[in-house]
């Protein structure tokens, strides 16, 4: 089979297609043959070898995937072959076939296109699991959306404006602000601009209720500043640097910092995965997310997918299809 192997830690531009052999399910196990997968920052630091763990080399890179069951081990009952599913593989989706725990895969409706399926266990089940569990969004209250129109971002925004809330979205460009209220932004501001938390501060009342935060850098101070009593900061990422905040301003704002790591979490409590995506199914069903992608790459292109996100020039979701 075709697939991207990491054979050293550098530059994603230099990932080439090699052969390697398919493997088939043990117990436990199901073979899909891929359809999509969602890259993000995350992906593009495993490959360069920048992220917190480092997988030995050599490895497949890609995460959130999506595509065809074509094989079932022994002892897996909730699926099928032919089922189309959305998974999570901490490494493995950038190859035509994956074999993969058959638990990290659940079964979703052939109504929704695989490609749009391959963002959902990554960037929208942080978003959801991020906004609902640790920010305890309400509909109704006030979300700023740093980098809003990134992966990360634009999906966030999206499953706000599900949730009810008004959103507020970040960006550094007027094209990117344009691709923010595409998914459903409420105000955009200009995070280029030396300003721009005025900007927000002429559009949020009292102040924000939760900060949705995948940037980090100088931008996380700035905006907790925003935070109004009994905010909620949501630390996703750091873009641009990991922050150090003055913890002063949690007493004087009377807001509370938490930390969205999915992944981790998911490992710790399986048990919260069906509903998130259940969810996540049902919204796209209904109309409420635009989960199409906003470019779509092959496997010999994935260096090019990459070199956009880490260059910043790419808006909103991208799919690589082996």
């Amino acid at each position: 089979m075709r697939a991207l192997q990491v054979e050293a830690f550098g530059d994603p531009k230099s990932l080439r297609v090699s052969e390697l052999p398919e493997r088939a399910p043990g117990k436990g196990e199901i073979k899909l043959r891929m359809a999509g997968v969602g890259i993000g920052f995350f992906d593009g630091l495993l490959v360069k070898g920048e992220y917190q763990i480092k997988p030995p080399l050599p490895f497949v890179p890609g995460s959130s995937i999506a595509g065809v069951v074509e094989e079932v081990g022994e002892g897996v009952k909730h699926l099928q072959v032919g089922d189309h599913v959305a998974g999570f593989a901490l490494l493995g989706g950038l190859a035509e076939k994956i074999t993969v725990n058959g638990m990290s895969c659940f079964a979703i409706p052939k109504s929704i296109p695989l490609v749009d399926a391959a963002n959902f266990f990554v960037a929208y089940a942080t978003g959801l699991y991020g906004l609902r569990e640790c920010g305890r969004l309400q509909a109704g209250e006030t979300v700023l959306v740093l980098g809003g129109s990134g992966t990360t971002g634009s999906t966030a925004i999206e499953i706000a404006k599900a949730m009810g809330a008004r959103v507020i979205a970040a960006a550094s460009t007027e094209a990117k602000r344009e691709r923010c209220k595409q998914a459903g932004a409420d105000v955009t501001v200009d995070s280029s601009s030396d300003d721009w938390r005025s900007q927000v501060k002429a559009v949020m009342g009292r102040g924000v209720n939760v900060i949705y935060d995948p940037v980090g850098g100088d931008f996380t101070e700035a905006a907790l500043r925003l935070m109004a009593p009994g905010g909620r900061h949501l630390v996703v990422g750091f873009v641009t640097g990991i922050s150090k905040i003055p913890s002063n301003l949690l007493l004087l704002k009377r807001c509370a910092i938490m930390g969205v790591n999915w992944g981790g979490e998911t490992m710790e409590n399986p048990a919260i995965v069906p509903p998130v995506i259940q969810q996540l199914v049902e919204w796209t069903v209904a109309g409420k997310l635009k989960t199409a992608p906003d470019h779509v790459y092959r496997l010999e292109q994935a260096g090019a997918a990459f070199e956009s996100i880490f260059n910043r020039s790419s808006s909103g979701k991208i799919v690589i299809t082996p």
